[in-house]
């Protein structure tokens, strides 16, 4: 996670009127999280035995590992932070947030055994759901996100001093997205194991038999 932090610190405030300055730089506050995706890119290089070790399952002869999707989800978060310092010393700081969430890797592989293409077809399918997964849970999660964060009216964040803004800010920001991502990742998991479950197997298998 990035901050670029941009700081910018108008004259000193009057110290009578510094709260009510603090609250109308506050409503100007924005959040904004966007979604970005990558392209798929696609593997058949791999048999397997590989594709079980990759995906962490021991492939057997009852349930091989005939396809694997792995994606690797970035966050990039940047802070522009506008202040005002009171005659004190003191700081109120609004930050202007912008999280981008995407992939930095998304790649399916297809084991080298399938050698048909109606047998890639089959487990193909499969893995564009897990694709779709990856895809929509992260497009929806920017959305809710960015709800999470614009709750509640905005209030500015107060430090005792300009370095104490620099490090207190990036910290308080990271608290409150953190806890996001993490349920972002779990409701991510729980969807793939959805979909990984034995009757999901045996229809798969059930397909491959079909071909011809």
């Amino acid at each position: 996670m990035l901050i670029a932090a941009l700081l910018a610190l108008p004259a000193s405030a009057a110290s009578p009127d510094f709260a009510a300055r603090c609250n109308a730089l506050a409503a100007a506050a924005s959040v904004r999280v966007v979604f970005e995706d990558h392209p798929v890119a696609y593997d058949n290089r791999h048999d397997t035995a590989a594709l079980g070790r990759r995906s962490g399952a021991a492939a057997s002869r009852n349930h091989s590992v005939l396809g694997v999707t792995h994606a690797t989800p970035q966050s990039r978060l940047e802070v522009t932070a506008r202040a005002l310092v009171d005659t004190d010393g003191r700081v109120c700081a609004v930050p202007d947030i912008t999280l981008h969430l995407g992939f930095s890797e998304m790649t399916v592989s297809l084991a080298r055994e399938l050698t048909t293409a109606c047998q890639r077809r089959v487990v193909g399918a499969h893995e564009q759901q897990h694709v779709a997964i990856w895809r929509n849970h992260y497009r929806a999660g920017a959305r809710l996100i960015e709800t999470r964060l614009r709750q509640g009216p905005p209030k500015p964040l107060y430090f005792a001093s300009r370095q104490a803004m620099q490090h207190g800010l990036s910290v308080q920001i990271k608290t409150r997205i953190a806890p996001l991502l993490t349920q972002l990742d779990a409701s991510v998991g729980a969807a793939h194991a959805s979909i990984d479950s034995p009757a999901s197997y045996r229809e798969v298998e059930s397909r491959m038999r079909a071909c011809p």
